[in-house]
């Protein structure tokens, strides 16, 4: 007779004595103990799944102040044990804007990769890996780590992946910086017409500063050039306004005329009783910062304005990025729609971002610009600048037409 185990379930034991079966027949039983071992196999994989869940929400509900840290630990040390398979649930969960939760995933994520990956004989869920990693609607954090993890599993994927993430916030610039490396390749090869192409793919889809000046550099010494200001939406071409005079960082909160109404033939008195008028400037920059300092001289302590009128074809809704040495606020149409009193900052690309409203047809800005006091060492140079650019939340600019041109000269 077929042994009976104390351990199956009764309904096999049951099935088992009804049969009475002699040894020879037990192959007629065999099929129904199969189905019976999967069932339970998957009834003990269900309720670990449900268990690990209960856990990963555990971790889920940590907060600062310490707020669940303990049973959270209980949680981490027990899920930590885990192999392989609760990486899909784990993963998931690290999608998350709860950064002490994260953290406490990522480390149970960190000891079971680690654990395996001197395991020849694991088996990886490496398909779920490739669509973790490349959906761009998950946080960035988690799916850096995934990819480090498939760079040891398959070490040729990455490049090939990268290829086609060019309009992925998280790995855009990974995919820049590959098609700038082999633009250079194929340059140092003589291949002229293929570096051209990654080239001009590279600009088109750049958003970071130094990417978009590093493909537009590499199109100028192959006869192509692209104009960097319209392709990030810079604002370059200003009427300007200055010293007001304005003593101990006092100028982002005094009012001078030009918040009132701007009037191009209108005469100011300024600094030491100096008498001013609006400067029309184009920046030359690059990047398309505006120096103060060349425009109305080297002071401390005071405030200029820029004004600036540009068309747009509809209505539309944007960011407006902006930086200033030392700080700004910003009126669109009439409208203040950036104030930000940070003195001693300095002009770094993108450093402010709003969103704002554009009207059809002819819109205008007007910056007020802050210059603090003179650095304390006084052979540090008192910088006075300004850059601010239109641009979609991608951070690509966006059509605009200069307007000033219909002003003529006040």
């Amino acid at each position: 007779m077929i042994a009976v185990s104390a351990c199956m379930p009764q309904a096999v034991v049951s099935r088992i004595v009804s049969l009475n079966m002699a040894r020879s027949d037990c192959t007629m039983l065999l099929p129904f103990l199969k189905r019976c071992v999967f069932l339970l196999a998957f009834a003990a994989s269900s309720t670990a799944a449900g268990d690990d869940r209960s856990l990963l929400e555990t971790i889920a509900k940590t907060g600062p102040g310490g707020i669940g840290s303990a049973e959270a630990r209980a949680a981490r040390d027990e899920l930590a044990q885990r192999g392989i398979a609760l990486l899909p649930a784990l993963v998931t969960a690290m999608d998350t804007n709860n950064p002490i939760a994260a953290n406490w995933y990522r480390t149970i994520y960190e000891e079971i990769t680690m654990r395996h990956l001197v395991d020849p004989d694991a088996v990886w869920p490496i398909d779920f890996l490739k669509d973790y990693v490349s959906d761009s609607q998950r946080a960035g954090r988690p799916r850096r780590l995934v990819l480090k993890l498939i760079d040891r599993l398959e070490p040729e994927y990455r490049n090939e992946w990268l290829s086609e993430r060019l309009t992925d916030p998280e790995f855009r610039q990974d995919a820049i910086a590959l098609l700038l490396q082999r633009a250079k390749q194929l340059m140092n090869a003589d291949n002229r017409d293929a570096a051209r192409l990654h080239l001009q793919t590279a600009f088109e889809h750049a958003r970071d500063r130094r990417q978009v000046l590093e493909a537009a550099d590499g199109l100028s010494v192959l006869g192509n050039p692209v104009d960097v200001i319209r392709h990030l939406g810079l604002v370059t071409d200003w009427w300007v306004a200055g010293p007001f005079d304005a003593p101990d960082k006092s100028g982002f909160a005094l009012h001078f005329p030009p918040e009132t109404a701007v009037d191009l033939r209108t005469e100011f008195s300024g600094q030491q009783k100096q008498r001013f008028g609006w400067i029309r400037h184009t920046a030359k920059d690059r990047l398309g910062q505006l120096n103060l300092v060349d425009v109305l001289g080297k002071t401390d302590e005071a405030v200029a304005y820029v004004w600036t009128q540009f068309t747009v074809r509809e209505p539309q809704d944007v960011q407006l990025r902006c930086s200033a040495d030392d700080c700004c606020l910003v009126w669109l149409n009439g409208e203040v729609v950036s104030a930000h009193e940070q003195w001693l900052n300095g002009t770094r690309f993108d450093r402010l971002v709003d969103q704002v409203s554009l009207t059809q047809g002819t819109n205008e800005i007007l910056v007020k610009v802050c210059q603090g006091p003179q650095h304390r060492n006084p052979e540090v140079f008192n910088n006075w600048s300004l850059q601010l650019r239109l641009c979609d939340s991608d951070g690509q600019g966006i059509p605009f037409e200069n307007a000033l041109s219909n002003l003529g000269t006040p």
